[in-house]
């Protein structure tokens, strides 16, 4: 497969897969956008739903589609048969086995972000601790990935993630598992860091056809160590197929929904410099909660932890108001990184703490910090 050569011939005696994904992409973005119905939060979401929206469920007539979230128990389906349905696919008919199998199958975006800190020069573990069977599947999958870097670009596999996650948990609110209001507490957050990541509905076409490719080359290696091309050039048109009912269908008639801008409680004319006697030296990023930077709520509790990327000015703060909610805090799009010396802009009362080394956590008692185990 070339990846860099995707305007020759496709031949089926060499399939070339980033040819056959570019060559529908490209085909796609030639027919344009046209007018676009603005589009809101609670749609977006069951918009994302994407391929799974269309598939067959057992115990739903016909397709979920994008119009609201069907429930069996309201709109006359079949919630047996729909948790018959989650059992077989998922492996489980609760909301914790639900969630184990999401985060053991849909989690294609964190493999890649690990591949390109590889890529990069920079790696975020080192691969000889593996077995030789681990090195050999990292690998094979983050070869098979590079392949499809120049199609998924930094924005990564995250929309196959969440197109997935979201049909699972729309399967399981039809079938009874979660409530309605469950499901949406789930939803929101997805929809909102693929509204951060994706620009328009073909982007995230992309981001989906690219994860999904690598979740069937991951699984077909994992169980058989080698890769069935046939297959995979079916799987490749079927999803295609897919989604370009849904690119001339319901992602071409709404458009791709973006989250106002964050009002923040301090404007960067307020900035003063704030951080002396610091010795993290450029460490100084840090995360915080909007409760803090947009609603303007002191500080209430923070930790520090060893930093997600050691080549990165990653501090290890992570610095909350206290009384976010666990919906709150499942939504990424409630925290930023921030420089340190903008949050003692916040609440001044912290600078005391930020020498502590990792791991180490204070909680606001009073008018001072009471220090907790980590």
């Amino acid at each position: 497969m070339n990846v860099f050569n995707h305007k020759r011939p496709l031949r089926r005696d060499n399939y070339d897969l980033a040819g056959a994904l570019l060559e529908f992409l490209d085909r796609m973005k030639a027919q344009g956008q046209g007018e676009a119905a603005p589009c809101e939060p609670d749609r977006f979401a069951l918009l994302l739903t994407g391929p799974a929206a269309l598939r067959k469920v057992p115990g739903i007539p016909g397709a979920m589609g994008a119009d609201t979230l069907f429930l069996c128990e309201r709109d006359g389906g079949d919630a047996a048969a729909v948790r018959e349905h989650c059992r077989k696919l998922y492996g489980a008919d609760d909301a914790a086995g639900l969630e184990a199998f999401a985060e053991k199958e849909y989690n294609t975006q964190n493999d890649y972000a690990q591949f390109r800190s590889f890529w990069k020069g920079r790696p975020c573990f080192d691969v000889s601790g593996l077995d030789e069977r681990g090195k050999f599947l990292f690998n094979a999958c983050k070869d098979f990935a590079e392949l499809l870097a120049p199609i998924a670009g930094r924005k990564g596999f995250l929309a196959f993630d969440c197109a997935e996650r979201l049909g699972m948990w729309r399967a399981a609110a039809a079938a009874g598992i979660i409530t309605e209001e469950e499901f949406w507490a789930k939803a929101r957050p997805l929809a909102s860091a693929a509204s951060d990541r994706y620009d328009s509905f073909l982007e995230y076409a992309a981001g989906y056809l690219c994860g999904a490719c690598y979740d069937m080359f991951r699984g077909q290696m994992a169980e058989e160590s080698k890769v069935d091309k046939d297959e995979m050039r079916r799987y490749v048109e079927l999803n295609c197929r897919v989604l370009e009912q849904l690119l001339t269908g319901p992602w071409r008639a709404f458009a791709w929904y973006k989250r106002p801008p964050k009002q923040y409680k301090l404007a960067p004319g307020q900035m003063r410099q704030l951080l002396t006697g610091y010795e993290g030296g450029d460490r100084v990023a840090c995360i915080a909660s909007d409760r803090i930077t947009v609603d303007g709520m002191p500080v209430g509790y923070l930790y520090r932890e060893a930093p997600l990327d050691p080549n990165a000015p990653d501090s290890g703060w992570r610095i909350f108001a206290g009384d976010e909610s666990p919906d709150y805090m499942a939504d990424a799009a409630h925290f930023e990184f921030y420089h340190l010396n903008t949050i003692c802009n916040y609440d001044a009362s912290i600078l005391e703490l930020l020498n502590t080394p990792a791991p180490a956590a204070f909680r606001r008692a009073g008018d001072g910090w009471q220090q907790e185990e980590r």
